[in-house]
């Protein structure tokens, strides 16, 4: 078996765990918190900590996998490290902004800074484990956020700020065990000097980080526009798009990181290969989550997942999941295949960024008023459909550096 092929096999049987321990944590915080100000308190901070990793995930994985095995990890970090005060400052702004300023005297609010600040760097540390090719490690930390919110909840019940503390503590824990990779990793020979300005090339990381602010973190927008959702509103979106995100989890997690190395490997062929998969994953995810909210409007179902959390939640999120098939389809396809544009012409994917989130906040906007929570996933739909002509033709490859 090949070392790509093992590669994606463990990134997605450990995925599928995170996924597993991912839906504990829902539900268990619908049974706690239901559709409540108090669950839309929460869901605001997760969306602000899940956006500061996935802007470190996305940022810093485009950035290093790439970059030669001769630069050794605390290289790289130091590189960035203006980056990570950079992606942290925004997201605190980013935080009080979402959560609102009447939430600056919640502890909650509090705890989910000091999360925030943990998630840039823990994301950083994350994507230097998986380019050392030690991705089985990186779970230590997706693992622990889900643990750790279910103890919180358990520990402190009927409020955020339990699931709030056990989220700062499993971000701790994950960060520790990965600090390993930082510490104990060895140049491998000689970076060519040719290299040393892929590393520091600002430019490069700037249009990444764009990247990751308008394109990875899609649920930041929602999170911005919750106030104009009834009370509990913003929770009901987040416990449709657990179902929706069960079928994209665990496939995005190894696209992601396979994409990128068949990227980097020079092969001619890699784009259409990528291309003809992106179509292939897209189509199966659609039928997932299409199934999904089939069997979530089949009464026997529906029954089991109301008892489960102990209210009426099925009836609330079935026509959001069905709705949400034809983004998480595209949303597949674009993980599969921008790949290479990332890898190779990252500045490509600005303009279609930029398209795509003012059509989505426009639809977000003006659409839901008649169509309410539909207007989210109508959205997203757009937005990826538009990222479709950042990668569908092939880009030129990169003149090599001097």
């Amino acid at each position: 078996m090949s070392k790509t092929r093992k590669a994606l096999l463990w990134m997605a049987g450990l995925s599928l765990v995170s996924l597993l321990l991912g839906l504990l944590r829902e539900f268990w915080i619908a049974r706690e918190l239901r559709a409540s100000g108090e669950a839309d308190l929460f869901f605001r901070g997760l969306v602000v900590v899940g956006a500061a990793r996935g802007f470190g995930l996305a940022l810093f994985r485009a950035r290093w996998i790439p970059v030669p095995a001769q630069a050794p990890a605390r290289m790289l970090l130091r590189a960035e490290a203006g980056t990570c005060v950079v992606v942290t400052g925004i997201a605190l702004v980013a935080l009080v902004l979402i959560a609102g300023a009447g939430t600056l005297t919640d502890p909650t609010l509090w705890v989910f800074a000091a999360a925030v600040m943990l998630s840039t760097i823990g994301s950083a540390v994350r994507a230097l484990a998986e380019r050392a090719g030690k991705e089985r490690r990186g779970f230590v930390l997706e693992w622990a956020l889900p643990i750790g919110a279910i103890t919180g909840a358990l520990t402190l019940p009927h409020g955020a700020l339990g699931p709030a503390l056990g989220i700062l503590v499993g971000l701790v824990i994950g960060f520790v065990g990965l600090l390993p990779v930082v510490f104990s990793d060895m140049p491998r020979g000689t970076l060519p000097a040719g290299h040393v300005a892929e590393v520091v090339d600002r430019g490069r990381t700037r249009v990444l980080l764009f990247d990751a602010l308008v394109y990875t973190n899609l649920g930041l927008l929602e999170g911005a526009l919750s106030h104009v959702f009834a009370t509990g509103g913003f929770a009901l979106l987040n416990y449709a798009y657990l179902f929706v995100n069960a079928a994209l989890m665990v496939p995005s997690a190894a696209a992601t990181v396979v994409g990128l190395r068949a990227s980097a490997s020079g092969d001619p062929g890699a784009h259409a290969t990528m291309r003809r998969w992106s179509v292939v994953a897209g189509l199966v995810c659609a039928g997932l989550v299409i199934a999904v909210g089939l069997l979530l409007g089949w009464a026997p179902v529906a029954t089991r997942v109301d008892a489960a959390v102990g209210w009426p939640m099925a009836a609330g999120i079935g026509a959001v999941v069905l709705w949400s098939a034809p983004y998480a389809g595209l949303r597949l396809a674009n993980t599969i295949g921008r790949q290479f544009v990332i890898a190779t012409e990252p500045r490509r994917v600005v303009v279609w960024d930029l398209i795509g989130l003012v059509g989505r906040a426009l639809l977000l906007l003006f659409a839901m008023q008649w169509l309410g929570l539909l207007a989210s996933p109508i959205g997203l739909a757009f937005a990826e459909s538009v990222q479709l002509l950042a990668w569908w033709r092939r880009p030129q490859p990169r003149p090599a550096t001097a």
